[in-house]
């Protein structure tokens, strides 16, 4: 894959949240419930910029590595990038808000015959 140089900040925008907001918020169009679908819409709130805060924090690592040093006086350290812990402490969250997202998604109905099954029922 090719490296694409980015400014963390500029991923990191309203702009980009919003846009992973509503990709996300199109599978909850089926939810008739006005207050689970105002609790679901603050869950993909977070869950947005969560995952546009792992994308700048991926970025900050691609871009300065996973360790970074460090002058204290006249010493240097290696320790490692703060990036790291912030992708971290974000993947968790991310992982617990999807998956509660996951157990509120509606039920879809099958409005189409898949083609295994055209084939069983010609059997």
């Amino acid at each position: 894959m090719p490296e694409i140089k980015k400014d963390t900040a500029a991923i990191l925008t309203d702009k980009n949240i919003g846009k992973e907001f509503r990709k996300i918020k199109k599978m909850f169009a089926g939810i008739e419930d006005e207050s689970k679908k105002e609790l679901v819409f603050k869950i993909i709130e977070e869950v947005a910029f969560q995952k546009v805060a792992m994308q700048a924090a991926r970025q900050e690592m691609i871009e300065n590595g996973l360790q970074t040093e460090t002058k204290n006086a006249s010493q240097k350290f290696i320790k490692e990038n703060p990036a790291v812990a912030t992708y971290d402490r974000y993947a968790r969250s991310y992982t617990s808000n999807m998956k509660q997202l996951i157990e509120l998604l509606p039920p879809k109905e099958k409005k189409t015959v898949s083609r295994f099954a055209e084939l069983r029922e010609g059997d």
